[in-house]
This record gives structure tokens, sequence and C-alpha cells, in this order.
């Protein structure tokens, strides 16, 4: 089996739906992933698919276009026809795990569209995760004080 990690924001609000077959929930989306720096920069995208509880809570936590996640599963590839009768291949990812990026910017709360700790730590100048609570923009090295 051939595993990935990667990083990619979801490309379409997300829908859950069911397996008529089998009755598993489940929820498809794509996920572009930013690959390469400066001129050689491509976007690449992944088709991936949630099963079960795992789709049942990343739509529950309103996960949606835009949101940057981060995507750990099987991966594989299909082939396809194009239009132009050349052939083509998708990039497949059956998640395993997934979890939000935190701090993200475009990323939103999930209760009310506004990440208050995000916007605060953003007005204050402040490292944007739940580790730094507390944190006053310096750092206590060997006894001496050092504005972060």
């Amino acid at each position: 089996m051939t595993t990935i990690t990667t990083i990619g924001r979801i490309t379409k609000d997300l829908e859950l739906k069911k397996s008529e077959k089998s009755g598993c929930v489940y929820v498809n989306f794509s996920l572009a992933v930013n690959d390469g720096f400066g001129e050689n920069q491509k976007t690449m995208f992944y088709e991936c698919t949630v099963f079960g509880v795992d789709a049942e809570r990343l739509v529950k936590a309103k996960a949606k276009k835009g949101s940057l996640i981060q995507v750990s599963g099987k991966f594989g590839t299909s082939e396809f026809t194009r239009n132009n009768g050349e052939l083509g291949y998708s990039l497949k990812i059956s998640v395993l795990a997934w979890s939000y990026i935190p701090g993200a910017s475009g990323r939103k709360d999930a209760n009310d569209g506004n990440s208050r700790a995000h916007n605060n730590a953003q007005d204050n100048n402040q490292p944007q995760d739940e580790y730094n609570e507390g944190y006053n923009g310096t750092t206590n090295l060997d006894d001496e004080t050092y504005a972060a």
C-alpha cells in the first residue's frame, strides 16, 4: 500500500452522501496542493474520499471551499480519456485521517464563521495557536529577555 500525507485547500463546499448499496456515508472532494516555488510553482489536484465517522466529522466541522486541511491516506491513480482523446491520470486519496491546519488564513471557526482566537492573535501580533496561550511577546533565554 502506498500512503501519502499532504496539505491543501478544499476546492468546493462538501456534501455528505450515502451509498445506496452499503448504506455507508462518504464525502468526495478535490484538494488543491501547491508544489514548488516562484515561477516553478504548480498546483496538483487530488480527488479525496472520506468514509464513515470521519466523513461526518469533516462535514460537522464545517470544512468548506478554501479550508486548509492535512490529509493522510492510501494513494492511487486512475486513467481517463480527455476530450481530445489523450490519456490522462487522476490522483486519488482514500483518506484515513484528516485535520485542520491551525491558524491558517481563510479558515473560519466552525461555530460562527469567525475565529475569535485567530482574530485576537492577529490583532496582537501573537502566535495563533493554543500552545502559546498567555504568550507576552518575549522569550526568556539564559536569564536574558529577548523581544520576539
